[in-house]
């Protein structure tokens, strides 16, 4: 093994580390905007439908990324009931479960560096890269279905409660019993 291999295996722990410490600082507690709810929760359901659209061909991607959804969709309710969900005078705050989120995250995150590491083999031993693309295979569409479906229901299921509440007034936090 060359020595440009061995500093890339020994690069992945501390890439792998800084990943998961971003996406935890990611998933603190964070302001509840409406915009940012519908926006992130229909743009990964919207790539879910065009790249089921294009694996119509490739039955068992489509199934892969089907099932993947379904985990995901699972998840996400999960998730949500797992969230701590504030209606503050400050405003609408949640915090996302940390466990399930970023587990979701680098599951697909992991599966991107093992295929760019088996990319970088392929193009260091000079072996031609195979024909099939990277979304039609079982294990990338499924996690992808995974992920998308799982941030986008989500954030569905945070701009429905979002809606649901009324903000709190100064005068109803700080209600005294009648005398």
């Amino acid at each position: 093994m060359e020595i440009t291999t061995l500093i890339l295996l020994l690069l992945v722990p501390l890439l792998v580390w800084r990943i998961y410490s971003r996406l935890k600082s990611l998933m603190g507690r964070n302001p509840s905007q409406l915009w940012r709810h519908y926006s992130y929760g229909v743009l990964p359901l919207l790539l879910v439908g065009l790249l089921a659209a294009q694996l119509l061909d490739t039955p068992l991607a489509l199934l892969a990324l089907v099932a993947g959804g379904a985990v995901g969709a699972a998840l996400a309710w999960r998730g949500f009931k797992r969230s701590r969900l504030e209606n503050t005078l400050q405003g609408f705050f949640y915090t996302q479960d940390l466990r399930i989120g970023v587990v979701v995250s680098m599951l697909f995150i992991g599966r991107l560096m093992h295929r760019a590491f088996e990319l970088y083999l392929q193009m260091h031993d000079h072996i031609p890269l195979p024909p099939e693309l990277f979304h039609q295979m079982p294990l990338t569409t499924g996690l992808f279905g995974l992920i998308a479906v799982y941030y986008g229901v989500y954030h569905l299921l945070l701009a429905r409660w979002r809606r649901a509440q009324k903000p709190v007034s100064a005068l109803k936090q700080f209600d005294l019993p009648p005398l």
